[in-house]
Order: structure tokens, then sequence, then C-alpha cells
């Protein structure tokens, strides 16, 4: 495989890093960037597009990774002048989902993700080869790029009708639920931060874990008895920074389990630097914002604490100051590690406390 370039904000590198390793990519030249105002057709300066030249005929580099979504005309411009693929982070997280999509839902999901990113991109190729600037969009005539596009149109509604659908039967699960009375508990948090391994340790499930990320793409509910009630913890799909639009519209049926939910286990991995820490727990509070939950206790678990040792105590600390500026509900912080069991039953005994307005 020839070698790729990926150029990200600085405050992103890691996990543009994290992310290209997860499909595979290892050979990465990363390429960060500072805050600086965006070029409407490139998006690169002419010195930095200069240099990136240089870069993919010297390193024989076959595809570029820009961690931050851009405009068709970008892309195409990018594309037209280095000669090579040009992948956004929109088409970056839709290559990870591919690899991790299962279920009919996530499928469909992601489909609907890709048409919603591909359409734009479409529209703007096939209007610069009307106008002679590019070739022909794969080949055809324009009567046959017209009939691709409003093709691609047809079964993104298509696709849309059914996962409305595939949400009222996941809506109708839900109301069955609480008319039996049990309260919904969500399990959130950035990508990686052990979410999945708290749901199987709780549930005594074996949902697939790995350290890639985005392992789980579609929710998985079970119930358990806490003090003689029963609980039904939901395992969600995990967030990054700058969440794009598109990403939050096509899994809004899984993120919905969130909002519906009666409490939210928000994990945050407590192995990183602070300051990492408060940028995701900053991150994830927004996730929550926009998708609608509000008015609910959160339960934030430092997770990993078994990695980190007596600086624990400052992380909680740190965490604390953030949710009481930040969050204007209930909240608690516990520190666990999911993994080796630690202070998952004072985590349960918190669970049934904010449930219950205590």
């Amino acid at each position: 495989m020839s070698r790729v370039i990926a150029i990200s904000p600085y405050e992103d590198v890691d996990e543009v890093e994290a992310l290209l390793k997860t499909i595979g990519i290892n050979d990465i030249y990363l390429i960060p960037l500072k805050r600086r105002s965006i070029d409407n057709n490139y998006y690169l300066s002419r010195g930095k597009l200069s240099e990136l030249k240089e870069l993919v005929s010297k390193y024989n580099v076959g595809k570029l990774y820009i961690y931050d979504e851009l405009k068709p005309r970008q892309i195409i411009n990018l594309m037209k002048e280095l000669r090579i693929d040009v992948v956004d982070k929109i088409g970056l997280i839709l290559e990870i989902f591919a690899l991790h999509a299962g279920s009919k839902e996530a499928k469909l999901q992601i489909e609907m993700m890709r048409l919603m990113h591909e359409l734009p991109l479409i529209k703007e190729w096939i209007r610069r080869a009307k106008l002679g600037e590019l070739p022909g969009f794969l080949g055809p005539g324009g009567y046959a790029t017209d009939a691709y596009y409003y093709s691609m149109k047809r079964r993104y509604s298509r696709i849309k009708r059914e996962l409305i659908r595939l949400r009222e039967h996941r809506r109708l699960e839900r109301v069955k639920r609480s008319s039996y009375g049990y309260p919904q508990v969500a399990i959130a948090g950035y990508t990686n931060a052990g979410k999945t391994t708290l749901f199987n340790i709780l549930t005594n499930e074996r949902k697939p874990v790995s350290n890639s990320m985005f392992t789980t793409l579609s929710p998985k509910a079970k119930g358990i008895i806490i003090n003689g009630t029963k609980v039904i913890f939901v395992d969600t799909v995990g967030f990054i920074r700058k969440v794009p639009a598109e990403v939050i519209e096509a899994f809004y049926a899984t993120l919905e389990e969130i909002v519906e939910s009666d409490l939210t286990i928000l994990m945050i991995d407590s192995s990183e630097d602070v300051n990492v820490v408060i940028d995701k727990l900053r991150s994830s509070l927004n996730v929550l914002s926009r998708i609608g939950y509000m008015g609910k206790p959160l339960l934030v678990a430092l997770n990993k604490v078994d990695l980190v040792g007596r600086e624990i105590s400052n992380k909680v600390e740190a965490v604390r100051k953030h949710l009481s500026f930040n969050y204007r509900w209930r909240w608690e912080v516990i520190p666990i590690s999911a993994l080796n069991g630690l202070n998952l039953d004072l985590l349960k005994e918190y669970v049934v406390k904010l449930l219950n307005g205590v």
C-alpha cells in the first residue's frame, strides 16, 4: 500500500492517527496545521499546496486525508491539482463505519450518510464537467450523469423512509420497556473510552470489544436487577471531537437511545492528560446538548483508573469543576475500572440514587 498524507488541526493529530490505524493504515505522513483562515477553493494556502505537491511526488503518496469538513469544490480542486484521492473527515469516518457495520440498521445509516456526503460532490463534479472544466463523471454522457445523480437521490429517500420505520420500531420497544416501569440508562461517551467493556461486565454480555474506534454502531439493550429494581442498560455509538452534522443525522436513531434515557453514564478515559480529559468531557457535553439530552442526571465515570495512580484525585476535581460550570442538572463523578471491576458496586449505587432523584 502506498503512503498516505494526513493533514489535521494540531489538537486532532492523535485522533486522526488512531482513526487511520483503525482502518489498517500505518504508513502515515502527518502534517499538523495551526488554526488559520481557510482558502475557499483549496482549503490549503497556495504555499502549503505547493509543499504538498512535492511530498506527493517524493513519497509516492496514494491518498490525502484532511481531517476537517471540506466543501465539494475544495475536494475536486485538490484532486485536480494533486492527482490523488482526497478524503475529508466525514469520508474517513465512513471508511471506519463500513468496517463495523453489522446490523441492517447500521448498514442503512452508513449508506445514507455516504449519500448525504457524496451527493453535493457529484453535483459539483457534474456541473464542472458540463462547463468543460473536468472530464465527464465516470465517463458517461450528460444525460447519464444526471440520471445517476437522481438515482442516488431516490435511493437516499428510500433509505430515509426505511430508517424512519426502524426508528418507529425502536420507539415502540422503548414504550414497551417503559410500560413495565423499567428505567433506561445509556452508556455514552468518547469513542474507545470503554463503554462496551462496562456494558458487558454489568450485563454479563459478550459484545465485541476492540481498541479500534467505532466498534459499536448499533445500540444493544439488556436489563439487570439492582437493589430489587430492573434497570435497562444501553450501549451506544461513540463520540468524537466536533462531530459532523451528517453523523448526528445519520445516527440519530442510535443517539436517540441516549435522549430517551432516564440517566446517562458518560464514560471518559482517565488515563489521558488532564487537559485531554477536560477537552473530551467538553466535547461529549456538547454532543449531549446537540441531540437534546437535557434536564436529566449525568453520571461521569472516569474509566481506566488502574492506569492512573495518585493523580486521579486531581482529574476528578478538574471534572467536577468543569461540570459545576457547564452542566446545570444533577451529576456525579466516580473513578472506575470497567476492565478490572473497580468501583462498579459504587457505580450501581450512584445509578440507583440518581434514578430516584437522591
